[in-house]
């Protein structure tokens, strides 16, 4: 949460070190304040439940 508080370049820093760290684990940079991400996130879950 709170990635709008995140410049690009962070970012993208960010993703790098996650991918690095969390292999095969879906992560997503969300904001609710910003409104950033959140559809992902919902598309993400519903994906997940429809899975099991």
């Amino acid at each position: 949460s709170k990635c709008d508080m995140l410049d690009d370049e962070l970012k993208a820093e960010l993703k790098i070190q996650l991918d690095k760290d969390f292999i095969n684990i879906p992560y997503l940079l969300i904001s609710s304040v910003a409104q950033q991400g959140l559809t992902e996130l919902k598309d993400k879950l519903w994906s997940m439940l429809n899975e099991s």
